[in-house]
């Protein structure tokens, strides 16, 4: 619910959240331009094989939960160390976010059980509700803020060899095989 509010300024009537969604979108962030892939795993933690595909390649993540949610929470925790057995890095571009804080009445969550998370995960921490729209633009531009930050402090060889090999070209080429094995 959180991405297509970003992505289309809607919350959904119903939104399943077992489905994993793909978008793309283009945004200006600080008067640049920001062409986003984003994956909505939808809180699913086992791996599918493109969900494995943008972990390798995804430059940046956000990790949610539900305030209304302590087991959403503890699954929040683990997620870095599910990029990281991927990425076999912890230098990687993220964000945490509790979701539904307008449902404040029900909160299992604490703002600061939030906070301390994101301090462990030396990441930038927001409280949103995709419901009432709050914040939600602050999540993605403050991830493209992240990956800009760790993009700028790169060599120079890194960036263009990064320019060369795209995600979504990454992603064309592996579907592609996939149809041509099945076919």
């Amino acid at each position: 619910a959180m991405t297509m509010q970003f992505i289309n300024h809607q919350f959904p009537d119903y939104h399943d959240p077992t489905i994993e969604d793909a978008y793309k979108t283009q945004v200006r962030i600080d008067d640049e331009p920001a062409y986003l892939d984003i994956l909505d795993t939808a809180g699913q933690a086992e791996f599918t094989a493109m969900r494995d595909q943008y972990m390798r390649g995804g430059e940046g993540f956000i990790i949610c939960y539900s305030i209304t949610d302590r087991q959403s929470f503890q699954e929040a925790a683990e997620f870095k160390e599910l990029i990281y057995r991927v990425r076999h890095t912890y230098d990687i571009p993220l964000v945490l976010v509790g979701n539904k804080i307008d449902l404040e009445e029900f909160r299992q969550v604490s703002t600061e059980e939030g906070m301390s998370l994101a301090r462990e995960y030396s990441c930038s921490f927001f409280e949103t509700s995709a419901a009432l729209r709050f914040y939600i633009d602050d999540v993605f531009h403050g991830l493209v803020r992240e990956i800009r930050r760790k993009e700028s402090s790169l060599p120079m060889v890194e960036k263009k060899m990064k320019r060369k090999d795209s995600l979504w070209r990454k992603l064309k080429g592996s579907l592609k095989k996939k149809k041509e094995s099945t076919t």
